[in-house]
């Protein structure tokens, strides 16, 4: 497969004719040269277990406190993630510049979007890591872990990939300015959702059920007080 995806569409989308990336380019590399010393200034992230991070196409999923956790991700995760984007940001030229070339790609979150899903196997067919937050939102200052959405165990089930569930805690409190706290990111174990799912097609009870289990290997990576409904 080309690193490089350009597509056309009969449905006039922009995103057809925009380039997107499904490999690292130059810019997460310059980024990280320059974010990590900075990041150190905010934050004391400890990394636990990165090593179960696999080789190969995967879906990183972590639970989703703020924007400082895409940052930690971006900066920290040895394999280079690829997301999904609010469409939004992809309205200023030079931003949409920026977060293209890191691996972002625009979903429209006000309706059913399938093009971000056939971006995202690009990705995941190309031998990426795509990072998907299974909570759909961010969590905000509680920290307490949302209900898991079913679109992450979906796209793994399609393309048949792992997921690896991810737990981060302690981005809630980052106050620039402030002494840098304490956060920990830990990786769990890879879980191969397409074995445990059996043969094709998928009821609605095995997706469920799978998007439970990932919740609840997220949750006990997690303290019980950040548990939320998983607790």
């Amino acid at each position: 497969m080309e690193e490089t995806l350009t597509t056309t569409s009969e449905f006039n989308d922009w995103r057809d004719r925009t380039t997107w990336y499904t490999h690292e380019t130059f810019l997460p590399h310059f980024i990280k040269l320059i974010g990590r010393p900075l990041f150190r200034l905010v934050m004391n992230l400890e990394r636990i277990d990165w090593d179960n991070i696999p080789a190969g196409p995967c879906i990183l999923a972590p639970n989703h406190i703020n924007n400082f956790d895409v940052l930690a991700i971006g900066l920290y995760v040895p394999r280079h993630p690829f997301y999904m984007t609010k469409k939004e940001l992809f309205k200023n030229p030079v931003m949409s510049w920026i977060i293209r070339l890191c691996g972002a790609f625009p979903v429209d979150r006000g309706g059913r979007d399938a093009w971000p899903l056939r971006q995202a196997g690009r990705v995941l067919e190309a031998g990426q890591m795509l990072c998907m937050f299974p909570e759909g939102k961010r969590s905000g200052r509680k920290a307490q872990l949302r209900r898991g959405k079913p679109g992450t165990v979906k796209l793994a089930l399609e393309h048949k990939v792992p997921i690896v569930p991810a737990a981060i805690l302690g981005t809630q409190h980052i106050k620039i300015g402030r002494t840098r706290p304490k956060a920990t990111f830990q990786i769990g174990e890879p879980l191969d959702v397409a074995t445990l799912a059996g043969p094709p097609p998928y009821t609605n009870e095995t997706i469920r059920e799978l998007t439970t289990l990932l919740m609840e290997r997220i949750a006990k990576m997690l303290p019980p007080e950040h548990r939320g409904v998983y607790g």
